[in-house]
């Protein structure tokens, strides 16, 4: 089976490792994993500061809270995102100011510059599906009017932009790695920082926060001992789908996005410390990141081969490792419905403008016609998987259905 977000990171040695660790409960108290995870990162981006939360929506909100973001105060952000941005922004009591975006699908500097206002205290940009954003622009504009540069790095690890790191443009920087990010612990989240003062402040900030508990902690280690099963039965008579919906009912496993994100009842009291078994599966994966990304990019260059002559816009036409790949359609429900009958469950990120969808707009303070490119490109999104245990053969599954589907259209 080909599903683009059920676990799509997970290999065998995940499996064992979070089976290792469901009977290691001294684990829970130790912290060798989350020191080796921060080195990694501080080395890696070669940065004094690099430090973990539970969460990227944690990572952010810690952020925002180290600069003194609060009530009265806008952040601006790009429409064709998660909630967990906004939410994150919301939790601080200041307002989420929402730019239209270019077609790559990542933050327009024209709408930007009409949404400064004297409440504006800081940007964020988001590098959507790894694709970098007009970052030059946006950064030289917040520069004008002083304001604090985020660079949302939740999409992707190591992808270099004018010869330099993605994550090393703005002041401070977020990572996710939730179950369908570049790599993935389940949960977990990193800051980094080239400022010194900054980076002392947040890491007072991380040292005062809660550990998330021991219930939390086992549901995400669960997770990947549970999708070993649930993926390959999955469309045995849809017995996957049946374990999956059981289990979440029964809070075995956490959604992604709570019921309450999604209408905007969330609290900061999610935010706390990431724990040491979710550090080491991340320290698992992230020691593979140059092998998943070369993969990513691999698959990617095989889509971008094959694809262009077909009626498919493609925002992205450069050899980078995307999280997922776009493309744009006027008849992707249609799309989506024609591969899942062939088994093969593509993504949708961002169809609701704000995803997922259920978004309750008027608490987030979005306005669902006040960004039409948004808008229009988001009834046409479609991402193609890039995940690192697809195979080549499943990219060429992907491309020769939508051939077929090509051609019977045109007739």
């Amino acid at each position: 089976m080909i599903a683009i977000s059920l676990s799509p990171n997970t290999e065998k040695d995940d499996v064992l490792l979070a089976l290792k660790l469901l009977f290691s409960p001294w684990r829970f108290f130790t912290t060798e994993s989350i020191r080796l995870l921060e080195q990694w990162f501080r080395q890696y981006f070669k940065v004094p500061y690099a430090v973990s939360f539970n969460s990227g929506r944690s990572s952010l909100y810690a952020i925002l809270k180290t600069i003194g973001i609060g009530e009265g105060d806008e952040v601006i952000i790009q429409s064709f995102t998660c909630v967990a941005v906004p939410n994150s922004i919301i939790w601080t009591g200041a307002t989420p100011v929402y730019t239209d975006i270019s077609p790559s699908l990542t933050m327009d500097s024209d709408s930007l510059k009409k949404k400064i206002t004297k409440k504006t205290k800081a940007i964020i940009i988001q590098h959507t599906f790894g694709i970098p954003a007009d970052i030059t622009t946006i950064i030289n504009f917040a520069k004008e009017h002083k304001l604090f540069v985020i660079e949302d790095c939740a999409h992707g690890v190591g992808i270099d932009y004018k010869n330099k790191q993605l994550g090393l443009f703005g002041d401070a920087s977020f990572f996710s790695f939730g179950r369908d990010k570049a790599f993935s612990s389940v949960f977990g989240g990193m800051v980094i920082t080239k400022n010194r003062s900054f980076g002392k402040k947040l890491r007072s900030f991380q040292k005062h926060l809660r550990e998330p508990g021991a219930v939390w902690t086992i549901r995400q280690i669960f997770h990947p001992l549970a999708f070993s099963f649930i993926l390959p039965l999955y469309n045995f008579f849809s017995l996957g789908k049946i374990l999956l919906v059981i289990l979440q009912k029964l809070q075995f496993l956490s959604f992604p996005v709570s019921y309450k994100e999604k209408i905007g009842e969330s609290k900061p009291t999610f935010v706390a410390k990431l724990p040491e078994p979710l550090a080491c599966l991340a320290l698992q994966q992230i020691r593979k990141i140059k092998e998943f990304n070369k993969h990513r990019i691999d698959i990617s260059n095989y889509y971008l081969s094959q694809l262009g002559e077909m009626e498919f816009d493609i925002p992205c036409k450069e050899a980078i490792p995307l999280l997922r790949f776009p493309i744009l359609s006027e008849n992707r429900d249609e799309i989506l419905s024609y591969f899942k009958k062939n088994k093969i469950y593509l993504g949708t990120w961002y169809s609701n403008i704000i995803d997922p969808k259920g978004v309750d707009f008027t608490k987030i303070n979005y306005e669902k016609t006040s960004c039409p490119k948004a808008s229009d490109l988001a009834s046409k999104i479609i991402n193609l998987p890039t995940y690192p245990t697809m195979t080549m053969d499943d990219a060429k599954r992907i491309v020769d259905l939508l051939k077929t589907y090509d051609k019977n259209k045109r007739g």
